[in-house]
């Protein structure tokens, strides 16, 4: 997605023609592919592809365009990897960030990710909760990423006793 286009309702198709054009579109069944891959393999959509989701029911033609730019990053960077912590023993670590006042309806973005030489466990969702300040965005931000940092040590705890730690890194500590 293009940094400098922000998508909003107002792109919405508004004519008759528009929308008739935006029908020809497989908007839906594309932005389907890309939640699937985002799932599966590509955690760094999520936020583009939750962003464009918005817009399935009347897409316009920027909200279009945007999504086949997805498509093109894909493309793009499809023999890209990430690796994480190299030749070093595996460590678990957390990272989690909240976007809460971003928004103008202040309901804030929580996201966080898990990793082990690599991610495996990530999550980026829209929250119920409208925030009147960062600190509460940070606090909801860390309480899902904290649930989920439970649940892995537990895991892991049972598939290899003993090894694994849980550190959790708010991403303002580090920047």
């Amino acid at each position: 997605m293009d940094p400098n286009v922000a998508l909003s309702k107002e792109q919405c198709a508004t004519s008759e023609r528009q929308q008739e054009e935006m029908k020809n579109k497989p908007y839906r069944e594309a932005l389907g592919t890309l939640m699937y891959t985002s799932v599966g393999t590509r955690p760094d959509i999520t936020y583009t592809v939750s962003t464009l989701a918005k817009f399935s029911q009347n897409p316009g033609p920027t909200h279009w365009t945007a999504l086949k730019r997805v498509f093109a990053y894909l493309r793009g960077t499809q023999h890209y990897t990430l690796t994480l912590g190299g030749n070093s023993s595996p460590i678990l670590t957390g990272y989690c960030d909240s976007d809460g006042m971003s928004h103008p309806d202040r309901h804030p973005i929580a996201a966080y990710v898990f990793t082990i030489r690599g991610a495996i466990s990530w999550s980026s969702k829209r929250q119920d909760i409208v925030c009147l300040s960062t600190t509460k965005a940070k606090y909801i931000a860390l309480t899902h990423a904290a649930k989920e940092a439970i649940w892995l040590h537990h895991l892991l705890d049972e598939v290899f006793p003993k090894r694994f730690k849980l550190p959790i890194t708010d991403l303002n500590d580090i920047m």
